[in-house]
């Protein structure tokens, strides 16, 4: 079962704050996160599609139904939030069972679905325990077996997984992943975290004051970001300004750069986009796309090194270089690696906030 918004609005009283004109599906057996900065309308977006608000403009439908105006109750959506909300003094099983009590399940039935779920999460063997002797990866698993046990028409996720150590994250998001794809539910996930968004989902919406402005798989919301905005959001970046020159060169404050054909006009007031892994340490400057300048920060990470490096024009660039290679003195912007793309925010479904430190390098 699909669920759509249809050009929803929603502003709370006194206040700009909400959402405005969402267009959105999430498609039956998909996983959609949605991100964006705080007070975006990520967690708006969930309440609506659950009932907690009413729209004042617009359309929500589940299987092609009308839900617009339907109490939370009667939506039959599973539910999982932040802080798990498990009742401190039920069991697991009673915990999980809830849900089933108050459809009236009979308990013959009940107790099978409520021993299945537990056991779909790997907590069969704790039924009769209660929730302050778990851990809070085994809470959050609690709160998904209770979310899914009455067999909901779509599953959504508020912020699940940010009380939860890194460690604990890293396990959950293959745990969610592998839940909803064995119910092939339609799953909406609201989330601050970038890397949670792009490993688990099928598809990533970005928002900024509360619309959504691009929606699209993580590798392509990644490498195909609309505009200035998204790609300053998304992963690291370098961004700076340019001008189109023709078909396959872009004028910039670096110098000419050769490029990827783009259907830009001759003239127009571009961004330049190029990912700090896309840029490459070489040993001199002599050919096209390459440059001279000096190391100003390196930043050990592991596997990865990640060094600031500063050009003759004074823009610093981001470099992301695996662990082993030396500071460079020059560096290469192959031409496939050059992006250009829209500056401001045309295109209102496709971009979001950007937060530049400097002329050339966004975090």
């Amino acid at each position: 079962m699909s669920v759509v918004l249809d050009q929803v609005s929603f502003a709370y009283p006194g206040a700009g704050a909400g959402v405005r004109d969402i267009a959105l599906e999430i498609r039956e057996g998909e996983l959609l996160a949605v991100i964006g900065p705080s007070g975006c309308g990520k967690s708006t977006i969930l309440k609506l599609i659950a009932g907690f608000l009413m729209p004042q403009s617009g359309r929500i439908s589940m299987g092609g139904e009308d839900m617009t105006t339907v109490p939370p109750r009667k939506r039959d959506l599973g539910i999982v939030f932040q802080n798990y909300a498990l009742f401190p003094h039920m069991t697991l099983a009673e915990n999980v069972g809830y849900a089933l009590k108050l459809r009236q399940v009979p308990s013959a039935e009940a107790g099978e679905r409520v021993r299945e779920a537990l056991g779909m999460v790997g907590l069969g063997h704790l039924a009769d325990r209660l929730p302050r002797s778990l851990s809070g990866g085994q809470q959050q698993r609690v709160a998904l077996a209770r979310a899914l046990v009455f067999r909901p028409r779509a599953l959504l996720l508020d912020e699940p997984l940010s009380a939860l150590d890194a460690t604990l994250r890293g396990e959950m998001r293959d745990e969610i992943a592998r839940l909803q794809h064995l119910h092939g539910i339609a799953t909406l996930h609201i989330t601050h975290d970038q890397e949670e968004a792009l490993s688990m989902a099928h598809r990533v919406a970005v928002m900024r004051e509360g619309r959504i402005l691009q929606v699209d798989t993580p590798e392509g919301l990644y490498a195909r970001p609309a505009n200035r905005a998204v790609a300053a959001f998304v992963g690291q970046a370098n961004l700076f300004d340019g001008q189109v020159l023709d078909a396959v060169t872009v004028r910039t404050a670096i110098g000419d750069l050769a490029c990827a054909a783009h259907a830009f006009p001759r003239g127009m007031a571009v961004t330049v986009l190029i990912r700090p892994e896309a840029i490459r340490p070489v040993e001199h400057a002599n050919g096209p796309n390459r440059f001279t300048g000096h190391v100003t920060r390196d930043r050990f990470l592991g596997a990865l090194r990640r060094f600031d490096f500063t050009l003759s024009s004074g823009l610093r660039l981001a470099i992301e270089t695996e662990s082993h290679v030396a500071p460079p003195g020059a560096i290469e912007l192959p031409p496939a690696a050059v992006q250009v793309i829209a500056t401001g925010h045309e295109g209102a479904t496709r971009s979001v906030a950007t937060k530049n430190e400097n002329p050339a390098v966004s975090a």
